[in-house]
């Protein structure tokens, strides 16, 4: 069986950095891409794709979780309404 290591290099931005340095979602999502697209075109040998793997679906986890949520339309608003008025109407219901 394949054993995990994990290493943490602690890493110092050089001097004269001026500027931040940073990632936003759109630099994940297209590393997830690329990560993507390598595999579908076979650049990675058999023993490799778990640890592929299992990197894409972090950032994939990431992606999913720091993501804005999209706008709800009037009619999922509309539907969001009528379950909350639904569940009230019950709870007076069973008193």
């Amino acid at each position: 069986m394949a054993e995990e290591v994990t290493k943490t290099v602690k890493v110092e931005a050089p001097k004269d950095a001026g500027e931040m340095v940073g990632l936003s979602i759109q630099d994940i999502v297209l590393s997830a891409n690329i990560i993507d697209l390598a595999t579908q075109r076979g650049a990675f040998k058999a023993a490799e794709a778990g640890q592929v793997g299992a990197c894409f679906e972090k950032l994939v986890a990431f992606i999913k979780a720091n993501s804005p949520k999209p706008d709800l339309t009037e009619d999922e608003k509309k539907q969001v309404e009528d379950k909350k008025s639904d569940a009230k109407s019950s709870k007076s219901k069973e008193k």
